[in-house]
């Protein structure tokens, strides 16, 4: 099958797109400009250094309910089985992923900051993808607007 690229927008602000094949697992951190707005898919993404580089969780609407990406790996959140665990120490957070009692994936985030610096930043969702992730993935509203086509980008490629 054919390489069939989408682009999220990262949760945070407009500067930078997500571009990935969900199929093979490639993706790519490329400015807003480098695909046309109509072919950015309805999803969100943030990206943190880890260990091994760039690592990136992506949420994208799909025809059959929202989709959670990470490292390669694709999960279909259920919302009676799908939990979100944040844990903190003040300056870093961990965020778990659980099917069940099961770890679906996990990964350690620097806390993100701005929390009042701007009127529409006043709470930690406002400025926090994996917090505000975790208060919606049980939420049925959750899953009626990330149920929806998927927009691919018309190049086929990066």
């Amino acid at each position: 099958m054919p390489n069939r690229f989408i682009a999220v927008a990262q949760f945070d602000g407009a500067v930078s797109l997500l571009k990935m094949d969900l199929s093979s697992g490639e993706r790519e951190i490329v400015p807003l400009g480098a695909v046309a707005e109509d072919d950015v898919a309805f999803g969100l993404f943030e990206a943190e250094r880890g260990k091994s580089g760039l690592e990136s969780l992506a949420l994208v609407a799909t025809p059959d309910g929202p989709l959670l990406t990470y490292s390669g790996q694709l999960y279909y959140p259920k919302i009676d089985r799908t939990h979100i665990e944040i844990a903190g120490d003040g300056n870093y957070s961990h965020f778990r992923l659980l099917d069940g009692a099961a770890v679906v994936f996990e990964l350690p985030y620097e806390n993100k900051f701005g929390t009042g610096l701007h009127p529409y930043l006043r709470t930690r969702d406002d400025i926090d993808f994996y917090h505000w992730l975790g208060g919606r993935i049980n939420s049925p509203e959750f899953y009626t607007a990330y149920t929806r086509n998927i927009r691919y980008i018309d190049d086929g490629g990066i």
